[in-house]
């Protein structure tokens, strides 16, 4: 008698629940916040009308997705008119990443990202299942590839070791870059406005009253002090910012992937397979330079959704922070031959400093023309210390910048006062081009890129700037045979 076929499943009941919840956040919120707070135009509550036809959308997907474990596949079956039916091989996927908010955990449910290397998008999203369906998924996953793995003849791997975690002091050390808490002030800035509520309180005639009324010296010490607790203020939301998103982070290497866990109130983990990654960078900006830390990051083959991305986020944060005395070691795991402190470094044009000071000017002139046009002479003093720092900076870029081949691949490096440098290989290389501007002829520079699958997600392509166009091309050619002389690897 055949067998009968493998039972289907559903996603797990708490989805429709999760999905109301979000749309209520994203339409049903800003629509109330108009209403009660926005005078004038308010467009928005338009918002509100689209929460029942959306909801209505995720009542039937829901209704339709099923899903099922077959022997050496994953079958995901949605729709109702129009049917789709996707299957994905255990022995394809190459990431099956985890992510739980506190409602999550409390209901032990999680939202699953499948990943397979050829899409510019999840092959699949399962929102949301057990905690106990995610374990299978991921066994049967594991038992794949190690099929794969035993058909292939490849030994046996070593066990999953943790090779990076970061604790308060680290995470404290990173919340010294201001970003994290600038950025929430601007959201918070961009609300205030979009909602007129700098007008509803007067902000603007507080703080010209304020101002009017105070004295020369007690206006310069006052003014200290509000700088002093806005920064202190932007440092605070800065580390709250950073506590939420690394808190308890640790990176793994379980066999031949690399897996992190991060966050405070939603849970992620994602999965980096390490013959997945495309290109490395290594970032070390003037202050962790200062305090013997650099940060590490990796793009990956497959999609690219942004820095800001999920998948680009876990690229983004594979190492965030560490220490130069591990920097090696880490990298070594990645590719046991990538060393990033050889010193064979080789130049730039011997013009791209004068080059990069024109760049420089044109992006300062405009902003040296407000001080002065707004503070006088004042102005013109700092709109002079402002140009020279800008022409030291484009100068000693310069100097500081250059590249190298490697009997693996090519290295780049670049950064005036920080570093950053990335190392791309030759059996990961999909093309290499050589571009030039009419400022480029003019000069007798070049540019090369070198493209990979993934090396958007670290944000700092392998654009080799600045190169004698002669230079440019013996190098265009090495890349191009190297890479025709290997195998590409996923």
């Amino acid at each position: 008698m055949p067998s009968e076929p493998p039972a289907e499943r559903r996603l797990h009941p708490a989805t429709l629940g999760f999905r109301v919840l979000a749309h209520a956040r994203s339409l049903l919120l800003p629509a109330l916040v108009v209403l009660f707070f926005a005078r004038g135009d308010r467009w928005q509550l338009w918002l509100g009308l689209a929460f029942v036809p959306v909801v209505l959308f995720d009542v039937l997907q829901y209704l339709t997705l099923r899903w099922r474990f077959e022997a050496d596949e994953l079958v995901i079956r949605q729709g109702w008119l129009f049917r789709r039916v996707r299957h994905v091989p255990y022995a394809r996927v190459q990431n099956v990443d985890l992510a739980q908010g506190p409602l999550h955990r409390l209901c032990g449910v999680a939202e699953v990202k499948i990943e397979t290397a050829g899409g510019g998008a999840e092959e699949a999203v399962l929102r949301v299942i057990s905690l106990a369906q995610y374990e299978e998924l991921r066994a049967r996953i594991f038992a794949g590839r190690a099929a794969r793995s035993a058909a292939a003849g490849a030994a046996a791997a070593p066990a999953a070791e943790i090779l990076l975690e970061l604790g308060p002091r680290e995470l404290l050390l990173l919340a010294l870059n201001p970003a994290r808490g600038l950025a929430l002030i601007a959201v918070a800035w961009g609300a205030a406005w979009e909602f007129n509520l700098l007008d509803r309180f007067d902000f603007g005639d507080q703080i010209e009253g304020w101002a009017a009324s105070q004295s020369a010296a007690s206006l310069a010490i006052e003014a200290a002090a509000i700088f002093a607790a806005a920064a202190g203020a932007v440092f605070l939301l800065s580390l709250a910012a950073t506590f939420l998103a690394l808190w308890g982070f640790r990176l793994e290497q379980d066999q031949d992937l690399f897996r992190i866990r991060r966050g405070l109130l939603t849970r992620q983990v994602a999965s980096i397979p390490r013959r997945r990654v495309q290109i490395v960078t290594v970032r070390q900006s003037w202050m962790h330079a200062l305090m013997g830390r650099a940060r590490v990051l990796v793009g990956t083959a497959g999609g690219d959704t942004g820095e800001e991305g999920a998948k680009a986020d876990s690229g983004a944060q594979f190492a965030p922070l560490l220490p130069v005395s591990q920097l090696s070691g880490l990298l070594r795991r990645i590719r046991p031959d990538l060393d990033w402190q050889a010193a064979d470094w080789q130049p730039l044009a011997p013009t791209a400093g004068r080059r990069m000071i024109v760049v420089a000017l044109l992006w300062s002139l405009p902003a040296a023309a407000a001080l002065i046009f707004f503070f006088e002479w004042i102005g013109a003093v700092l709109a002079a210390l402002w140009i020279g720092f800008q022409i030291w900076k484009a100068l000693r870029g310069a100097r500081r910048a250059g590249w190298r081949l490697t009997p693996w691949g090519v290295v780049w490096r670049s950064g005036a006062f920080g570093s950053s440098v990335s190392a791309a290989f030759d059996d990961k290389v999909q093309a290499v081009s050589l571009r030039q501007s009419p400022f480029d002829r003019r000069h007798g520079h070049a540019t090369l890129a070198v493209d990979t699958a993934g090396g958007g997600k670290t944000g700092h392509l392998l654009h080799l700037r600045y190169l004698p166009r002669a230079t440019a091309e013996i190098l265009r050619q090495r890349l191009v045979d190297a890479a025709a002389a290997t195998r590409f690897k996923w």
